[in-house]
């Protein structure tokens, strides 16, 4: 790697992680946050709804303003302010000033992991850009590992506004870093590209049934992990009175899976049955989550009788889940990058809306989402072998 990779990777690392940090890192801190604004855990679930909701827009809406106005200032003002409404939230006097400094946050983090991942494409070769992926994908995997541990801990010693203080401040340096060691990457001689041509091209994927079929499976998948992350930390702080950082101690367990499901994919032959590894993981999906509810429906409630099978649970979604999105947007030649966006804006628009259902069911235990992501892996299993029937049906005709 040379000189300037060696300072420039890390650094859009940094700027595609930070979005993901900031909404992992709040999770422990949701019931504290419920209880100094005085709301219900329904409006506290809110909280994530809407930074999803706003990450997803940010995400979509990042690559165009990149084309137009060139990376550089989109990714700097992106990280910028996404520090400023992290310490906009540590002094929201309620809880509807408090969402909004969330939905800020969320589509100033959308920015840094759409825009970080063009500057990749910009600077390097074919032949080294899959590493250059790989590398800011570890961070990710292990910011959102690290972070609900971190903010856990930072919530119980130092109060919730704490981490968002933190948050401000990683963002800061990380803005000046950039202001100081990032170029502008996009090639002088790209063609601005703005929303029409987003939309245009949006409408030609949006009509393809078979794509929007692996979309929407993807997005379940995605789904099922996030509201399970998402109301795990009311069941362990409220039900089993634990402390606020033990949470982010056992979300380890599915980081772990999620990355070795990953990794597999990763190692696979670039000729490897794709059907096969992701009926594979969807079995390992359905087996890790009927293996827990099994375990809590005979009276073992103890976090490790949940995280453990649901290890397995997550393994199979980082075995399915890159395969789904690649089969799609194989499915879609001519438009990869707009095929790119709508896969990450649905996944994180229906996750959004799965969080905030599930917020209204009482959270008195572990049934309600363990039976919650236990009927999605099988709808998920049943659709996707009803997909493959479809598009081999095609292939055929």
């Amino acid at each position: 790697m040379s000189a300037r990779a060696q300072v420039l990777i890390p650094l859009l690392a940094g700027c595609s992680a930070i979005g993901a940090i900031g909404n992992y890192a709040f999770l422990p801190a949701l019931p504290k946050i419920a209880l100094y604004y005085g709301v219900s855990p329904a409006a506290a679930q809110l909280t994530i709804t809407t930074y999803l909701v706003s990450f997803a827009l940010g995400v979509l809406l990042s690559g165009p303003l990149a084309e137009r106005y060139g990376r550089r200032p989109i990714l700097i003002g992106g990280v910028a302010f996404s520090g400023v409404s992290a310490l906009l939230c540590c002094v929201a006097p309620n809880m509807t000033w408090f969402v909004v400094a969330r939905i800020l946050q969320g589509a100033a983090g959308g920015f840094g992991i759409t825009v970080s991942r063009a500057c990749v494409g910009d600077l390097f070769e074919e032949r080294k850009l899959a590493r250059m992926y790989a590398i800011l994908t570890m961070a990710l995997v292990l910011g959102t590992a690290l972070a609900p541990w971190a903010g856990g801990k930072i919530t119980r010693y130092q109060g919730w506004q704490a981490a968002f203080v933190w948050l401000a401040s990683a963002a800061g340096v990380i803005s000046v870093a950039c202001l100081v060691w990032l170029p502008e990457t996009r090639p002088g001689s790209a063609t601005a590209r703005g929303f029409a041509v987003l939309w245009r091209e949006s409408r030609a994927l949006l009509a393809h049934r078979l794509f929007m079929g692996y979309v929407l499976q993807a997005a379940l998948i995605y789904a099922l992990f996030f509201v399970f992350v998402s109301l795990t930390p009311y069941v362990m702080v409220q039900t089993l009175r634990m402390p606020e950082d033990v949470f982010g101690l056992y979300y380890l367990f599915l980081a772990a899976g999620f990355f070795v499901g990953n990794l597999l994919v990763s190692l696979s032959g670039a000729h490897h049955d794709v059907q096969r590894q992701t009926n594979a993981g969807l079995g390992w999906q359905m087996a890790g989550v009927f293996t827990a509810l099994a375990m809590v429906l005979l009276g073992h409630t103890h976090p490790l009788a949940v995280f453990v099978p649901m290890m397995a649970f997550s393994f199979g979604q980082g075995l399915s889940l890159p395969n789904l999105i690649a089969h799609g947007i194989r499915l879609a030649p001519n438009y990869p990058g707009v095929a790119s966006s709508i896969f990450g804006f649905s996944q994180l628009a229906l996750s959004a809306i799965a969080v905030q259902v599930m917020g209204y069911v009482p959270t008195s235990g572990w049934q309600p989402v363990l039976w919650f992501c236990a009927s999605g892996a099988v709808i998920s299993a049943v659709c996707v072998r009803r997909l493959e029937t479809s598009e081999e049906s095609h292939s055929r005709a």
